[in-house]
């Protein structure tokens, strides 16, 4: 990594995680939150799956980072968190050539990134990635999106404690985890565009998961990778090509790079994004307005603040946020009624 000054990126206090949501992550986490027996598969999945066990997995191989150890990543998390107003997670390297970084641990969340990742990305790509990650804490996902994860296996477990009933009827759950699953990371992107505050550094991250080296990495460029947004927009031109598009994107945990891209571009340019820049966003309760008047526009894929009665939200007593979901929390997990 270079030792280049960091640019003076705008803070966001008090940045209330319904600024991120995205309307596809909103709507499939409604879809997932009214299958009948999540609530089940939760309990269940904290009970079986303690997550002190996860965590000694997780990081007994791995490299914390520190202001001694990696100082300029340390450097980047902290950025990211002030940026975000965010607490600070643990963050592990882990060595693995190929270029990732995911979340867990549902109550103490920490971050892991690859080698590979850090040895393909630039100083700015990597801290896209570090506010991507930070983006599924700060919006409440570690808890599903872990789940998610091992959601076959619970799943068969649960069924064979039940004669098979378990497994059969939790296909439907195991279906809308996934389809969140990948929503959610519309979302996350969001929190890295926020952070990084430049479409560009969004745009060759994606392109360099999709098809990035070390040997032609400087050799790419993001314009043309664009491009094939457009290509792929094309293939809804007819029932068959959609019924293939579907083939294709059910299988995979985060959706197609080239989907995301543009997702991420179409975002940067509307008037709710330049909102947040100039400060003008939902805070959360309780948290100093500072600066312009809140504001949210249709194009942001925002909601009004929490402080504007809806009667389909309910706050959790145990973590206070607030969501749809009337039976317990998406975020801590705790029981609400």
């Amino acid at each position: 990594m270079s030792t280049a000054q960091p640019k003076a990126r705008r803070r966001f206090p008090g940045l209330d995680p319904i600024v991120l949501q995205h309307p596809y992550d909103r709507a499939a986490l409604g879809a997932l939150q009214r299958v009948p027996g999540l609530d089940i598969a939760v309990r269940k999945f904290i009970e079986l799956l303690p997550e002190r066990v996860a965590y000694i997995q997780h990081v007994a191989q791995m490299v914390r980072v520190s202001p001694l150890q990696c100082p300029q990543l340390y450097a980047q998390l902290k950025e990211a968190c002030a940026i975000l107003d965010l607490p600070e997670p643990e963050l592990y390297v882990a060595q693995y050539p190929v270029p990732n970084a995911y979340t867990s641990g549902h109550d103490n969340p920490f971050i892991v990134i690859t080698t590979g990742l850090l040895d393909l990305m630039s100083d700015d790509e990597v801290l896209a990635v570090i506010a991507h990650e930070l983006g599924h804490i700060k919006s409440g996902h570690v808890l599903y999106k872990t789940m998610a994860r091992g959601i076959g296996a619970l799943l068969t477990l649960i069924g064979d404690m039940t004669l098979g009933i378990g497994r059969l009827v939790g296909r439907s759950l195991e279906g809308a985890f996934l389809e969140w699953d990948r929503k959610s990371e519309f979302t996350a992107d969001r929190s890295a565009l926020l952070v990084v505050q430049d479409p560009q550094v969004m745009l060759t991250l994606m392109m360099k998961l999709s098809g990035g080296t070390l040997f032609q990495k400087d050799q790419m460029d993001a314009r043309e990778f664009l491009k094939q947004a457009n290509l792929y927009e094309e293939v809804d031109a007819n029932m068959l090509d959609r019924m293939y598009k579907m083939l294709v994107v059910t299988p995979l945990s985060h959706p197609l790079t080239i989907v995301r891209a543009r997702e991420i571009i179409n975002w940067s340019e509307t008037r709710g994004y330049n909102d947040i820049l100039e400060g003008r966003y939902p805070r959360k309760p309780g948290a100093a307005s500072g600066g312009s008047a809140d504001a949210s526009t249709p194009d942001s894929g925002t909601t009004p603040p929490s402080g504007n009665a809806n009667p389909q939200m309910v706050r959790c007593p145990h973590c206070g946020r607030e969501q749809m979901n009337r039976r317990f929390c998406s975020l801590c997990g705790s029981v609400i009624s």
